[in-house]
Order: structure tokens, then sequence, then C-alpha cells
């Protein structure tokens, strides 16, 4: 079972409805509900290569500035960047993916 964990504290507090102290989400309810529904669908897998079934995820690894990340789409302006960690003695199988940023494409 792969575990979720959030590496900023606004990754946890969106993911809980916690959303008054943050201008650009309070205002925005649809993003919240559809990062919301997209952090359950990682919570819900047990293999990372599951993620190429959700298509409308675009699930990819990341290149560049970004190479070792991977992302998936919430909506058509926003993604979530994420760290894949596997477990000692496990390689090759994902256990961990740590949620980094909530972000606009292209910025």
């Amino acid at each position: 079972m792969i575990t979720v964990s959030f590496h900023k504290d606004y990754l946890e507090d969106l993911y809980e409805g916690k959303t008054k102290k943050y201008k650009e989400f309070k205002s925005n309810p649809q993003l919240v509900k559809q990062y919301v529904k997209t952090v359950n669908i990682l919570k819900s897998l047990t293999r990372i290569e599951q993620l190429y079934q959700f298509k409308n995820l675009n699930y990819e690894k990341k290149e560049g500035d970004l190479k070792g990340k991977s992302a998936v789409w919430v909506n058509k302006q926003f993604r979530i960047i994420f760290q894949e960690t596997s477990s000692e003695g496990n390689s090759g199988i994902i256990d961990i993916l740590e949620l980094e940023e909530l972000s606009k494409h292209y910025q």
C-alpha cells in the first residue's frame, strides 16, 4: 500500500478542508475539491503504475529542474508535484509519495 505524506503544511490543510488562511484556495472551492479527489486517488493506489489507468491525471516523471520528481494534474491549470520513495530492500516498488507542491503549470 502506498503512503501519501505532505511536505508542506498548506497541502495537508487543503486536504483537510482548512482553506481559511489561504486566499488563493479559499476563493476556488472547485480546485480544492479536485485536489482532494486527486489525493484520494493517490492514497488508493497499491502500485504507482496504476496511475497510468487514470488518463485525466497525466502522470509523468519530470525532467530538467524537476528531475527526480513526478506530477499529476489536478485540473487544466494546477498539478501536484511529488517525490516517489522506495523502502529499503524494495527497489522498484514505491511505498511513499511525498506531496511537495500544488502549482500552476509553467510557473
